[in-house]
């Protein structure tokens, strides 16, 4: 728990865009700094909705996601602890340009864009480091556009489980296999396809011994066979 200016202090010093942060100016900001915690599956903001703050993850996983146009879900990318959201309404004062929805209990620190905008105006050398977290996240919107392209739905499949088993999965020993706990409708919004698609996969995988299906979880057993998977056709 976040419970001190000095925890959230130290959180934001961990934070690669707050890192060379004078001393003096970080406290500054991490008085500035809220606290929110979330439960699971709930929404932080939706599309179109006023760019009004900024957010580092101290704890748990946040899915940025939007609607296609027939209406399924599709997932940009998972924020995990150390890592910021939020960042493009906030500079450029436009609207939310995705959904944001807590996948586990999480723990985030909140700046207003006000604060942000003035932190920026006297210390300009962070408008750089922003730069580079616009890049990673243009990078990573690179690679969703070539899964979809390159990638054969079971191969998708393959590469988002590996992403979750090291994101959002539990282990009940540490060389034991990942179990991620979401649902198979679940999973098929995270890269808007349909249950159908999804199940008709796992089953076959499951059949190969590569995945154990449950009630609301996935255990996978095969992450060598996922990575394999995961691998443009060449």
């Amino acid at each position: 728990m976040i419970e001190s200016v000095i925890r959230r202090r130290e959180m934001l010093s961990q934070t690669p865009l707050f890192a060379a942060v004078p001393a003096s100016l970080l406290d500054e900001l991490a008085a500035k700094t809220r606290t929110i915690r979330v439960s699971a599956r709930e929404q932080l903001f939706t599309k179109g909705d006023p760019g009004d703050r900024l957010y580092l993850v101290a704890q748990g996983v946040i899915r940025i996601s939007a609607l296609s146009p027939e209406g399924r879900e599709v997932t940009y990318g998972l924020i995990k602890a150390g890592e910021l959201f939020g960042e493009i309404a906030v500079l450029d004062g436009g609207r939310r340009s995705a959904d944001a929805t807590a996948l586990e209990p999480s723990e985030l620190l909140a700046l207003d864009r006000r604060d942000v905008v003035d932190f920026i105006d006297r210390h300009p050398a962070l408008a750089l480091h922003l730069l580079r977290v616009l890049c990673e996240r243009l990078r990573r919107a690179d690679d969703l556009l070539e899964d979809v392209v390159f990638l054969s739905l079971p191969g998708r499949l393959a590469k988002h489980l590996l992403v979750l088993a090291g994101t959002l999965s539990s282990r009940e020993a540490p060389d034991s296999a990942p179990t991620i706990r979401l649902s198979q409708q679940e999973l098929a919004d995270h890269l808007g396809i349909s249950r159908e698609s999804v199940n008709k996969v796992l089953s076959k995988w499951e059949q190969a011994g590569m995945v154990t299906l449950g009630r609301g979880q996935i255990t996978v057993n095969g992450l060598d066979a996922l990575e394999a998977l995961a691998q443009p056709a060449s």
